[in-house]
């Protein structure tokens, strides 16, 4: 593997500052959901850093969950491999788990072995051109969709990385894949708790809940089953016991391919939709708390 430096302070910064905005007034299920949990089953909850971080404590144990759903169950390092998408790569590609093709890209004023050319205005028309001359291109470690962007002619490149660059220290370039379907599995423990669907709009080309994706049910038992083995190995090649795993349909091969794996597991935007479900997803919250305690 050829070694990078992602921006992991930055790329920190830039969730606490802008993601914690676009999710305002959409955390409330989030945080009772905790505080319910808490209550019932006799742990000590505190807030800290603005509602940023719950400080769980029970009989001498302290555990805490950050942001928008990051629990103590997964290790660090396996955390922050899925935060970066070039290492989620990478590692699915090692482990030979289908996964959506990525390459770094960098700023043209970084320098260092790790670079090997990949911050030149050649190196990002060589694989526009291979890819044929439509690609996206999206901060490394980015959220939300945020800093996202189709290229489909070079002159839009500047002001694109000029965008990603002001959050991010590096890029990933992706060929554009023209996505039949998009889901979301949320794995606990190698158990698919909740599995949906997520509908782009009409006018956006992206699938991001956050920019108005909406989501439906995967009620067919086969194409579950499909998923789940998917989102198992997913799981299990990143080394992460609880987390949420995007999948694609590819329209033109029909392959289910790994978009990203999400250290962090958020459910507000499909409680919004499913409110009938909240004691399913609390469920889902529990486990983890619970499991949380066990370790």
């Amino acid at each position: 593997m050829i070694a990078h430096i992602p921006n992991f302070v930055n790329s920190y910064n830039m969730e606490n500052r802008d993601i914690m905005r676009i999710m305002q007034g959409k955390t409330s299920s989030y945080h009772q959901i905790l505080e319910e949990i808490c209550q019932e089953n006799q742990i000590d909850l505190t807030w800290l850093s603005s509602d940023w971080l719950a400080v769980m404590q029970r009989d001498g144990q302290e555990r805490h969950v950050l942001g928008y759903g990051k629990f103590d169950l997964n290790p660090a390092a396996s955390s922050m491999a899925a935060d970066d998408k070039y290492v989620t790569f990478e590692i699915l590609r090692q482990k030979a788990v289908p996964v959506i093709e990525h390459a770094m890209l960098y700023q043209n004023s970084t320098v260092g072995e790790f670079v090997e050319g990949r911050n030149t205005p050649e190196y990002i028309a060589e694989y526009f051109a291979k890819h044929n001359q439509r690609i996206v291109i999206k901060p490394n470690a980015g959220q939300c969709g945020m800093g996202v962007s189709l290229v489909t002619a070079l002159d839009q490149v500047p002001a694109v990385l000029e965008e990603v660059f002001w959050q991010s220290f590096s890029a990933s370039m992706c060929p554009f894949y023209n996505i039949a379907h998009e889901y979301r599995v949320i794995m606990l423990d190698g158990e698919a708790r909740l599995i949906y669907q997520k509908n782009r709009q009409d006018d956006n080309w992206k699938f991001n809940l956050s920019q108005g994706a909406t989501v439906s049910r995967v009620d067919d038992e086969d194409l579950w089953q499909e998923l789940t083995g998917l989102a198992q190995r997913a799981a299990r090649a990143i080394g992460l016991r609880f987390c949420s795993v995007d999948i694609i349909r590819d329209a033109e091969s029909h392959n289910l391919l790994i978009i990203e794996i999400n250290s962090g597991v958020a459910t507000a935007h499909y409680l919004e939709q499913f409110p009938e479900d909240y004691a399913k997803v609390k469920a889902i919250y529990r486990d983890a708390v619970l499991k949380m305690f066990c370790a």
